[in-house]
């Protein structure tokens, strides 16, 4: 909706809204580009991006995660993430391994999991991102993890109450 007004502060906010709208629009449709590029390559191995994340999850995570750690790495909701999980567990990708205290379970890859997500080709993420320069990268890389991170401590993802100890986490 464009305003008519002489006030030139709202032109100014008007002109840096549409300008950071329409960095978001690039974003949303450079990440959906990427993630159909990678979801036809996986289709060839009968694995979801979904699926994907949580055995790179795992594998960045020497194997086993819990449920929540999965969860707050890949930024999907506890519920998903349970559903997800037990699908895998059904095909064999990882095992729910009840931890000794509590009722807690650590979620371990198997054999099935690891050899899959280690066989599973790369190339669409290594030509995506072959476009670019070491340098160019190494900046994209930067920016996008300043942008993830603002983006969490505005929905309340990291949050946790200065008042509570920390714990070393």
């Amino acid at each position: 909706m464009i305003l008519e007004t002489t006030d030139n502060s709202q032109h100014a906010n008007l002109a840096k809204f549409s300008e950071e709208f329409e960095l978001w629009v690039l974003l949303e449709q450079t990440a959906f580009a990427i993630a159909r590029a990678r979801d036809m390559e996986l289709n060839h191995y009968g694995l979801t991006p979904a699926q994907a994340s949580v055995l790179y999850t795992l594998e960045i995570n020497n194997g086993s995660a819990t449920q929540g750690e999965i969860s707050q790495f890949t930024m999907r909701q506890h519920h998903s993430v349970s559903t997800l999980i037990n699908r895998m567990v059904k095909e064999g990708l990882v095992e729910k391994v009840k931890e000794p205290k509590g009722n807690k379970f650590k979620i371990v890859i198997t054999e099935k999991g690891r050899k899959l997500y280690y066989n599973t080709d790369k190339s669409s993420i290594m030509m995506v991102f072959g476009a670019l320069a070491e340098e160019d990268r190494i900046d994209l890389a930067k920016h996008l993890k300043t942008l993830c991170d603002h983006a969490r401590s505005l929905i309340g993802i990291d949050f946790k109450p200065p008042f509570l100890p920390n714990d070393g986490q």
